[in-house]
């Protein structure tokens, strides 16, 4: 039971996360991760001295990983699912460490149907394999303490819990916040043990000063590519819906409401239930110390929290949910995880369901406009030439509909880009560089349809129009996919 348990857990959640997984459209930052792990090691680097240097680690293991596997939508998702079901397996090592077994195998379950995990699970972005290493460090730091205190070579638990660590804040910067947080535990975990011996609280100082000292040139790096982060909004009244919803319960109120009276019951059950407070001591710092370290820095200097981005944090939200059931009479204990499992599926099962449409992510439809694009291709003679030109993409003004060519290149292959100037992967930056639509008649040449994929808003289809008429070039069908336009000119 101690390896099956673990097992069984993670292999339901990788499911959860898997199924379905390939349904929803590749959105901008999903992008983002084929363009620049898709590109060569010489071109990744160039990029990144440009942008996305706090992504840097993560889109060189998806190179690695592309390279072995190939891309599609499909492959760009599968590493987070993987990392979603050994994470859930990790929460229940670190609740049966806590709390025993049974309470591990709950919050390992609690994990897997958290709306913020469902979520990314499904998401080629770095976000998942955050919380696997966030969640590998607070075991390695138990285990640390443990080993130290009965002088059984502490020290090499302690150099491997500083290199996960270290991996974590190469990953993704924010997780430096989750060794910070792990002093509040090591506080709160003396006082329950009712331990005086300095050494744990020393081996903890080194090497999170290690992890912090290595940690600083990506950060200084980093800060000055800030301008990436401006879309984050400025705190206010919706940063606390932000953090009680949507940090943990991605647009599932209901579920919110589910996980924080449970924590409720947790935090007023630990006031006499002694064998509760070590969860308590381990998940609440890691839940509030990242969340309000991020709001503070946002109000002194600018925006920096995102509720997505203390994503990592889930698995102590899972805790704290399987928390009060530590609290109950061993004959209450299976019916009461019952109605919280059922709970937590039925009220999970909604964000899941719209997690796998079409147009989960950004509302993007990518994938159809270009099975779209496929379908009419397949129809004309063998004589015809085409060519497609991009416009805008909506809501990210820095890219153009190319992005969709990159995210599903099948589809576009063999057409001629002739306004393309500097391919993604040949530039420093994360994009491509193009002329613009107005000089489309002269770059056609002797194509005999063009097609346009711009966003509904701006919409550049007069712009193009007008730019092919002087080449002889007319609209003869359109299509509208969710906030995308495609329009084909023949000529003649």
């Amino acid at each position: 039971m101690a390896v099956l348990g673990p097992v069984l857990v993670g292999l339901a959640a990788f499911l959860v996360a898997v199924i379905g997984s390939w349904v929803p459209s590749v959105w901008y930052d999903e992008a983002a991760t084929v363009t620049s792990a898709a590109r060569s090691w010489t071109a990744l680097g160039r990029e990144v001295q440009q942008v996305d240097l706090v992504h840097a680690t993560y889109y060189a293991l998806m190179h690695v990983w592309f390279g072995l596997v190939g891309y599609t939508p499909f492959t760009l998702r599968l590493p987070s699912a993987i990392a979603v079901g050994v994470t859930a397996a990790v929460v229940v090592i670190l609740g049966r460490r806590l709390a025993g077994a049974r309470l591990g195998i709950i919050a390992g379950l609690l994990f897997a149907v958290l709306p913020r995990v469902t979520w990314m699970g499904a998401e080629g972005r770095s976000f998942a394999l955050g919380a696997l290493l966030a969640t590998l460090s607070t075991l390695l730091l138990l285990a640390a303490v443990d080993r130290t205190a009965a002088k059984r070579a502490g020290w090499i638990w302690w150099v491997v819990y500083g290199a996960v660590s270290l991996l974590g804040c190469a990953v993704f910067l924010y997780l430096i916040l989750v060794p910070i947080g792990h002093f509040l535990t090591l506080l709160a975990l003396r006082r329950i043990r009712h331990e005086t011996s300095p050494i744990p609280l020393a081996a903890w100082i080194i090497t999170t000063a290690v992890v912090l000292i290595g940690a600083v040139p990506l950060a200084v790096l980093s800060s000055a590519q800030s301008a990436q982060i401006s879309w984050i909004q400025h705190i206010s009244a919706h940063t606390v819906e932000e953090f009680l919803v949507t940090q943990f319960s991605y647009e599932n109120t209901g579920f919110a409401v589910l996980l924080w009276v449970l924590a409720g019951f947790g935090f007023a059950a630990a006031v006499k239930v002694e064998r509760l407070r070590p969860v308590l001591a381990v998940a609440v710092p890691w839940v509030f110390v990242p969340t309000l370290a991020l709001i503070a820095a946002s109000i002194v200097t600018h925006p920096l929290y995102s509720p997505r981005y203390i994503a990592f944090a889930a698995p102590a939200a899972a805790l704290l949910m399987a928390a009060p059931l530590a609290a109950v009479p061993t004959r209450w204990f299976r019916p009461a995880a019952i109605v919280v499992l059922l709970l937590a599926v039925g009220l999970s099962a909604p964000s899941w369901a719209a997690q796998r449409t079409v147009t989960a992510k950004d509302g993007s439809a990518w994938n159809q406009v270009a099975a779209l694009i496929q379908r009419q291709r397949l129809g004309e003679s063998d004589s015809a030439r085409d060519a497609v030109l991009f416009g805008p993409v909506q809501r990210h003004p820095k890219a153009t509909s190319r992005i969709i060519a990159e995210s599903y290149p099948a589809a576009f292959a063999g057409l001629d880009d002739p306004l393309l100037i500097t391919p993604a992967g040949a530039g420093d930056g994360l994009w491509e560089t193009q002329q613009p639509l107005r000089y489309a008649g002269r770059a056609v040449g002797g194509a005999t349809t063009v097609w346009l994929v711009t966003a509904t808003k701006p919409d550049d289809r007069a712009t193009a129009t007008a730019a092919l008429r002087p080449a002889g070039f007319h609209q003869t069908q359109q299509w509208k996919v969710a906030r995308t336009w495609v329009v084909r000119y023949d000529r003649g």
